[in-house]
């Protein structure tokens, strides 16, 4: 494992710095729901508790797949081939990624709002768009081993 070049190390940077600050606003997300929730009655809702249940998972499970195919195929060896490219798509892909995994956060505290406001209800919710804010942190490993490396942009083009 060699060590990266300087802009490589700038596009991790940049990059976890990114998906850090969504990880900050899924935990305010967190917070926020947990509190508006906590003294919160049964919602009201014109299906039964069960099939809005089944639906609400249905669309989670769409957002983990969503995530994670956000970041596979933006973040693939083939999608960032060229050089010129690679610092933003990589960056596209993994905050997109997290993006699409802080999703949850409004999906679950919706279902607590409308159907079951307890906690064993919605921390389900919390915990997928935690661990798919910490699937999409980049690694410097996906980095690695190119042909060519990135682009510096601090040094002068010829």
């Amino acid at each position: 494992m060699t060590a990266p070049d300087r802009a490589t190390e700038a596009c991790l940077e940049r990059t976890r710095s990114a998906v850090l600050n969504v990880m900050v606003a899924v935990g305010a997300g967190i917070a926020a729901s947990g509190l508006i929730l906590r003294g919160r009655d049964r919602g009201v809702l014109l299906m039964s508790e069960q099939t809005a249940g089944r639906a609400v998972v249905l669309i989670l499970v769409v957002l983990i797949f969503c995530s994670y195919y956000v970041r596979r195929t933006g973040a693939s060896r083939s999608a960032l081939r060229d050089p010129e490219t690679r610092a933003a798509r990589f960056f596209r892909a993994h905050l997109w990624s997290a993006i699409v995994g802080a999703l949850a956060i409004p999906l679950g505290f919706a279902y607590g709002w409308s159907v079951r406001p307890q906690l064993n209800a919605v921390a389900p919710f919390w915990v997928v768009a935690v661990a798919l804010c910490v699937l999409a942190y980049p690694r410097a490993l996906e980095l690695e081993d190119f042909d060519t490396p990135i682009p510096d942009q601090n040094e002068p083009r010829s």
